[in-house]
C-alpha cells in the first residue's frame, strides 16, 4: 500500500512538473490595449494588442489567449508578432519586418483595454461593417450585428454583398443562443448546437475609463449602434 502511494504521489509530480513547464513557455501578460490604424481609403481601423513582459507583442485575433499555442503561432502568424518597449508615456512597436511606430495616449492612437467584469452591463445591437471598393466597379459590404439580449441571449445577423456594374447579389443569415463571457473570452452557444470561443476585450474612454460603446470580438471591434 505504501509502495502504490508513493507511486501515485509521483506520477502528481511529474504531471505538476510538467504543467509548470508548459506555463512557464507561456509569456506572462502585461496589458491589453488597442490601436488606431488607418485603413483604406479614409477609414480608421481599430486592433486589439497584448503586450507582454517579456518584451513581445501580439495583435489578437479570433481565437482567445488563453487558448493560444504560442510557438505554433509565432511560426504561423508571425505577421500578428512583434516587440514593444515604452518610453516615458509612449509605447514603441516594432513589427515582424522590423518596422517601428511610436504609439500614444496623447494623440488618440493607443487606448487600453479591459477584460468583461460582472459589473459590466452588455446590452443593445454591436456592429461590424466592412468592405470597400475593390477595383473594376465592384464593391463589397460586409455586415456583422450581435444584439446582446440580457445577461446570457444573444442574436447574430450577417448581411454580406457585392454589387458591379453588371450585376449584384446579397446573402443574408440570422442566428440566436446563449453567451458567457470570463474575462478576455466569449463562448456562444448557438441554437443549432455550434460552440464559437473567441477572444473578448472593452474599449476605453480616455486614460482608464471603462467605455462600452466599443468592444472586441474575434479580434474585430464592434461598435454600439
Amino acid at each position: 500500500m505504501k509502495i502504490i502511494s508513493i507511486f501515485i504521489l509521483g506520477l502528481l509530480s511529474i504531471d505538476s512538473s510538467f504543467s509548470q513547464s508548459k506555463n512557464d513557455l507561456q509569456p506572462k501578460i502585461d496589458g491589453w490595449y488597442f490601436r488606431a490604424k488607418s485603413g483604406y481609403p479614409v477609414s480608421i481601423t481599430f486592433e486589439p494588442i497584448v503586450l507582454f513582459k517579456d518584451g513581445s507583442y501580439f495583435q489578437v485575433d479570433e481565437e482567445p489567449i488563453e487558448d493560444l499555442d504560442f510557438k505554433k503561432s509565432k511560426k504561423n502568424q508571425a505577421e500578428l508578432w512583434g516587440v514593444w518597449k515604452k518610453n516615458n508615456a509612449k509605447f514603441i512597436l516594432t513589427n515582424f519586418k522590423g518596422k517601428s511606430k511610436e504609439y500614444d495616449l496623447k494623440n488618440r492612437n493607443w487606448f487600453p483595454a479591459f477584460p468583461f467584469n460582472k459589473s459590466i452591463k452588455l446590452k443593445g445591437t454591436y456592429e461590424k461593417i466592412s468592405g470597400g471598393n475593390f477595383g473594376n466597379e465592384i464593391y463589397a459590404l460586409f455586415n456583422s450585428q450581435i444584439n446582446f439580449l440580457d445577461g446570457k441571449h444573444f442574436t447574430h445577423s450577417e448581411n454580406s454583398g457585392v454589387n458591379s456594374y453588371t450585376s449584384q447579389a446579397w446573402k443574408s443569415t440570422k442566428n440566436a443562443g446563449t453567451y458567457i463571457i470570463d474575462g478576455n473570452t466569449i463562448l456562444f452557444e448557438y441554437n443549432d448546437r455550434r460552440k464559437v470561443r473567441l477572444s473578448f476585450a472593452i474599449g476605453a474612454q480616455g486614460k482608464n475609463v471603462i467605455d462600452t460603446d466599443m468592444i472586441f470580438i474575434g479580434g474585430k471591434a464592434y461598435v454600439i449602434e
